[in-house]
């Protein structure tokens, strides 16, 4: 069965916090969270939530402090980052770098729109001008 341990490594309780988490956005129980965290740190199910009321209310605690104690203890005790964090950073981070390069590549191609419709409109005024000379012509061939 579970061995008895007395004190937790923050890799343990980062654990506890991480799968009790995700079973409840699976819509499943803390029960059934605190069962499977005790299989996999060795701990009993009885500790685990124990252990997770107590990080609760820490949690609860540290929100309500006041702002300088909170970011003293940011630089004491930094927040731990997981694979999900950094791979959804990264994941964002792709998405931006993606959408950057389409925009330069918008950006080029509305330039070379602009030069083709200046040269465009050049014709038409060159067009327009041989038009009123060659009517001028037909008139004086009329006359």
């Amino acid at each position: 069965m579970n061995a008895p341990k007395t004190k937790w490594s923050l890799e343990d309780e980062n654990t506890l916090i991480e799968l009790v988490e995700k079973y409840e956005s699976k819509g499943k129980s803390k029960q059934e969270a605190f069962e499977m965290v005790a299989n996999i740190i060795n701990r009993t199910k009885t500790a685990c939530a124990s252990r997770y009321r107590k990080l609760s209310k820490d949690q609860f605690r540290e929100i309500n402090k006041p702002k300088e104690v909170s970011k003293l203890n940011m630089l004491i005790n930094p927040p731990s980052i997981n694979i999900e964090m950094v791979i959804q950073f990264l994941m964002n981070f792709e998405q931006n770098n993606q959408a950057s390069k389409e925009n330069i590549q918008l950006k080029e191609r509305v330039v070379k729109l602009k030069i083709d419709n200046e040269n465009l409109n050049k014709q038409i005024v060159n067009l327009k001008t041989l038009i009123q000379k060659k009517q001028n012509v037909l008139l004086n061939l009329t006359e």
